[in-house]
């Protein structure tokens, strides 16, 4: 996934999907930066709801840019009309998100679901009705464990089995992001019911304890070392290899992972076919391979 988008409000235009700030108003921190007629501070919130999509404005009509799932922090800087005007707290992005997912406890989380989706109960028995999807990663305030479940802070319960510490982390994102093969393919999606590239890559990163910015462009600028495009018989598992507006994760050193348009899915192809598959249909050519340092299978720290 690739969302660019820039605007000539100031003389060094700041990046709107990483940047709080609109005709009317801007992040307090933004000041000087950008012109607006008034600057906030903003206050922070939780989203309580499983999921909820980011939008480019305040209409389920807008289009939606990405998810936020449960636990996760945002920053509002303004609510109207049932709809707040947020940023994520993890990677930065900008949007409109329903007011009624949002949360003033900010108890501090103590576990994280491992599972792709579980869910939780109103008892400790998984018989008990109405359970409540969550999707990995989504952070988790524990209070104690009853027998087979973790019991909640709002007093739900979560099987055992689909968490863990928040310090527990994946030692190869690959491996976590060959966890969604065949999630269907869904533009700004972040979680097993849909999944765009970027997002894959994205969510991949984070379960393994790191910082992912959410679009492809950016994701070019993580840390790393970029190769020689000549010598592509060198890559291994954990490259990155950027398209224009498209991402995709070498899980050896000729198949490549990622979530397509072509398949409508998370699906493993040789990488030189996606090469030539993507070339052929003017979506343009490589433009780098990037080796994050110290994540690919055999290259950990110790």
């Amino acid at each position: 996934m690739n969302n660019t988008s820039s605007t000539d409000q100031s003389q060094t235009p700041l990046d709107v999907r990483i940047n709080a700030y609109r005709s009317d108003c801007a992040a307090a921190h933004l000041h000087g930066l950008v012109e607006a007629p008034n600057y906030v501070e903003g206050r922070l919130a939780r989203i309580i709801a499983a999921k909820v999509s980011l939008h480019n404005g305040p209409d389920y009509d807008t289009g939606a840019v990405s998810e936020i799932i449960y636990g996760y922090d945002v920053t509002v800087y303004d609510e109207a009309s049932g709809w707040a005007w947020v940023q994520n707290n993890r990677d930065g992005y900008v949007g409109y998100l329903p007011s009624g997912c949002l949360s003033s406890d900010m108890t501090q989380p103590t576990h994280k679901v491992t599972a792709l989706s579980t869910f939780s109960y109103g008892a400790a028995d998984l018989k008990t009705p109405l359970p409540h999807k969550l999707y990995m990663n989504s952070q988790l305030h524990i209070v104690e464990r009853e027998d087979d479940y973790m019991r909640l802070r709002d007093g739900r319960f979560v099987h055992c089995q689909h968490v863990a510490e928040l310090h527990e982390i994946a030692d190869d994102f690959v491996s976590v992001a060959e966890r969604y093969l065949e999630v269907p393919y869904l533009w700004g999606g972040r979680t097993c019911d849909g999944i765009d590239c970027s997002g894959l890559v994205q969510i991949a990163f984070e379960f393994s304890g790191l910082s992912c910015p959410r679009d492809s462009d950016m994701q070019q600028s993580l840390p790393g070392r970029t190769l020689d495009l000549g010598s592509m018989e060198e890559m291994q598992r954990g490259d990155l290899v950027f398209w224009p507006g498209h991402v995709a994760i070498m899980v050896d050193d000729t198949m490549l992972l990622h979530a397509n348009a072509r398949d409508m899915a998370v699906s493993v192809e040789p990488f030189f076919a996606a090469v030539t598959r993507i070339a052929s249909r003017g979506d343009g050519d490589v433009l780098n391979v990037l080796r994050p340092p110290a994540l690919s299978a055999g290259d950990l720290p110790e």
